[in-house]
């Protein structure tokens, strides 16, 4: 894995959304911030990531709109280039294709080769996420907590799966895609449990050799509860340091009589005394 430093570190944009929460939460496509199932690990994590037990750094390709402008325009381009040379009349239709294709296939070049970086960074020290906005815009970083997500995919029987989206805090609402690789519900659980610092580090190879760190400083600091509710339970990498963090807090997962799954938090009364009683972070 390439190393990552505190170059990645951004200054927070926004602390709020311009516009209140929609009350009709499953029609508007709203996701609660809670871990509904064992994130995405970080082995499947689609390429261009890189991760460390700070920082976390996925690009996204910026080449696809150029990409399909550009090849578009170039031919139409070549198409009037035959023209001129054939046995064809060259109209004012075709001087004005011509124009038209040339100057969409230079923007599209020099779109490219200006558009800031498009990548998404979490931060697990400072429990932040920064993720790009549209074109030229200056990317949003905002604290985990403060964030809303969503889901959007293709109609009932469509074969495109359903996305998990990052709204952007801004007056249309429109969202980011991270495309991580999962479902919505793993890539949200990723992206949460990853920047809950009071958490174990994420499934998968790209964190082992960090964890015995993560688990001293948690150890040092008391073990503070988590942020989130969770569906699943909370493993440590090791048996011994479960049955240590256990003695601080642990899930209680249980099914109810109509067969939905509950999450409760025991903590113990030094932890409480310590940190609080655990309470959920409820989204804007």
């Amino acid at each position: 894995m390439a190393k990552l430093n505190s170059s990645l570190k951004r200054e927070i944009t926004h602390s709020s959304y311009p516009k209140k929460r929609k009350k009709n939460e499953f029609w508007a496509g709203y996701l609660a911030l809670s871990i509904q199932e064992y994130p995405l690990p970080s082995n499947d994590i689609n390429k261009n990531f890189i991760a460390t037990d700070e920082f976390i750094r996925r690009k996204n390709s910026k080449l696809a709109g150029p990409l399909i402008f550009g090849i578009s325009s170039l031919i139409f381009v070549i198409r009037s280039v035959l023209i001129f040379f054939s046995d064809f009349e060259w109209t004012i239709y075709e001087s004005i294709t011509f124009i038209l294709s040339l100057s969409v296939m230079i923007l599209s070049a020099a779109y490219y080769l200006t558009v800031p970086e498009k990548q998404i960074i979490l931060d697990r020290k400072n429990g932040l996420v920064s993720f790009p906005a549209f074109s030229y815009g200056k990317p949003y970083t905002m604290k985990i907590i403060n964030i809303r997500v969503g889901y959007g995919g293709g109609a009932s029987g469509s074969p495109n799966r359903d996305k998990f989206i990052i709204i952007k805090p801004n007056k249309l609402e429109n969202g980011y895609t991270p495309s991580l690789g999962g479902n919505y519900n793993q890539e949200l659980s990723f992206i949460l449990w990853y920047t809950d610092k009071n958490r174990p580090l994420p499934l998968g190879d790209a964190f082992d050799d960090y964890r015995k760190k993560e688990y001293k400083r948690r150890k040092e600091e008391g073990f503070p509860p988590p942020l989130f509710r969770t569906y699943v339970p909370t493993d440590e990498f090791k048996d011994k340091w479960q049955i240590e963090r256990e003695k601080h807090w642990k899930d209680i997962i249980s099914t109810n009589q109509n067969g939905d799954v509950t999450h409760q938090l025991w903590q113990s009364a030094e932890n409480i005394a310590l940190h609080g009683e655990w309470k959920e972070v409820v989204p804007q």
